[in-house]
């Protein structure tokens, strides 16, 4: 007698043909096993689920740090707290622009324009003063052009072709003291080109020029070089060689258009310090979606969001953070001032809630009146300081962004929590595997043990079937 088959097909081949004992021995194998292994499989797949999902808890909630330390570090800069503004009594006479907010100050500077800068000009033509009949007239002789500065050494340039032309491109190739040259048609015929010859703005910057043509060319100076004339907030006879100087107002580039001895013009720096409102203003809102995550991250689970309650059950990780996040309001700044040394001094407070707000009249009454005090606290009245920066006076910022850093670097107590979740992922997927492991084999365990069974009952079936035959045959013969 063959062996009763322990696969589900030769299971079910052998209910079909109505022998063994009619019991489908691959599903009661299958559900025996899985009554043994699924409760401690389901155990460990929801644990593994649980893991999974606050690994992208933990993520959230670095990024909600970052957040905050970003705004921290708009802080850190003495120039990010101040702007500075910069407008002329007479913009049509003479513009103004900051081009260094950390060196421009609020003022008013008057100042009175004599004469404004303005270069030297020349103008060659032919011996005779006439002009040449045209750009590429040939002059006789010449092979070269002399220039001599009023400040300096000459210089020799050589010149080829010997036409209007080539002494223009000549000059302008060697570009000697910013000197250049070009071409002046006199009649719309272009039969009078004359040669300009043309320096940069400035007393210094005047210039006398030659050639060795056969017959000697002829120089005019229709315009001489000066230099800018001012008088600054009473202070008389300054000059500068150009007119748009940047050391009359600190911090500030002029642009001056004319000139007019009796006007007096005003250049006045405003302070700004709306940068600073700014900046606190994003602090404390970040700081409040901080708390507000926290909250969403450690808070009821949803079954239709998977990172609400993502966290819940490492709150005190989470109140940890929190701890350290208020405490920040507290930290004092490395650079105090007598007024100022925390950012509650600034007017920001914490509700029963955790949140910040800020008291407006007490930050816009600091600011008016202390803002010097405020930007040393904030900042040790530094730019670019690092945290790895040796000095103890860091500023407030810096300092509350290190403090925070803390919690996040690779020892921080929200890094080695979510490396532990992933540590933890990792060893609910061996369990997994092994538990299916154990799954399979119990099963086919079962499945051998009710296979040898249904073999035995196979067997006493036949051989009941035997004797019913035979006793049948007895009485069929007796009977007759």
């Amino acid at each position: 007698m063959a062996e009763i088959s322990t696969d589900g097909i030769g299971s079910k081949i052998t209910m079909a043909l109505k022998t063994g004992s009619g019991v489908d021995i691959n599903e009661l194998a299958t559900s025996l096993s899985e009554a043994e292994a699924l409760p401690q499989i389901n155990s460990v797949t929801a644990k593994k689920a649980s893991a999974t999902v606050a690994i992208s808890g933990y993520g959230v909630l670095t990024n909600g740090v970052s957040a905050l330390q970003a705004k921290l570090e708009a802080l850190e800069d003495k120039d990010n707290l101040l702007t500075s503004s910069v407008a002329t009594s007479n913009p049509n006479a003479m513009e103004a622009e900051i081009f260094s907010q950390s060196s421009a100050s609020a003022g008013t500077t008057e100042v009175i324009v004599h004469l404004l800068a303005r270069k030297q000009v020349t103008e060659l033509t032919t011996n005779g003063d006439s002009q040449f009949a045209s750009a590429t007239a040939t002059i006789g002789g010449l092979t070269n052009v002399t220039i001599n500065p009023d400040v300096g050494s000459a210089v020799v340039i050589p010149v080829s072709p010997a036409t209007p032309q080539g002494i223009v491109d000549a000059i302008n190739i060697r570009s000697f003291n910013g000197i250049t040259a070009r071409l002046v048609n006199k009649l719309s015929t272009g039969t009078a080109v004359s040669i300009l010859i043309e320096s940069k703005t400035g007393v210094n910057n005047g210039f006398v020029i030659s050639t060795n043509a056969s017959s000697p060319l002829s120089s005019a100076e229709p315009q001489s070089a000066r230099d800018l004339k001012l008088t600054v907030n009473g202070i008389s006879d300054i000059f500068r060689d150009n007119n748009s100087p940047a050391d009359i107002v600190d911090g500030v580039q002029l642009n001056i258009k004319n000139a007019a001895s009796g006007n007096t013009r005003k250049v006045v720096v405003s302070a700004n310090t709306s940068a600073l409102k700014t900046s606190i203003d994003g602090l404390i809102t970040t700081y409040n979606d901080l708390i507000t995550l926290t909250d969403y991250l450690i808070g009821e689970k949803d079954p239709d969001d998977k990172l609400a309650g993502s966290l819940s059950t490492d709150k005190r990780t989470v109140n940890q953070l929190l701890n350290k996040a208020r405490a920040f309001l507290s930290i004092p700044s490395s650079s105090p001032t007598e007024k100022f040394k925390t950012f509650r001094d600034l007017g920001i407070t914490a509700a029963l809630s955790g949140k910040l707000s800020l008291k407006e009249t007490v930050f816009a009454a600091a600011v008016k009146t202390n803002f010097s005090d405020i930007r040393t606290m904030l900042t040790a009245n530094t730019n670019d300081q690092l945290a790895t920066s040796v000095s103890p006076k860091k500023g407030l910022a810096l300092d509350a962004n290190i403090f925070l850093e803390s919690m996040i670097n690779t020892t921080g107590p929200i890094t080695t929590s979510k490396v532990s979740a992933q540590s933890s992922v990792k060893r609910y997927t061996d369990q997994l595997v092994e538990l299916q492991e154990r799954l399979e084999s119990s099963k086919q365990r079962y499945l051998k043990q009710f296979a040898a069974m249904e073999t035995l009952v196979q067997r006493s079936k036949n051989t009941g079937d035997y004797l019913t035959g035979q006793f049948k045959a007895m009485e069929s013969m007796y009977s007759n």
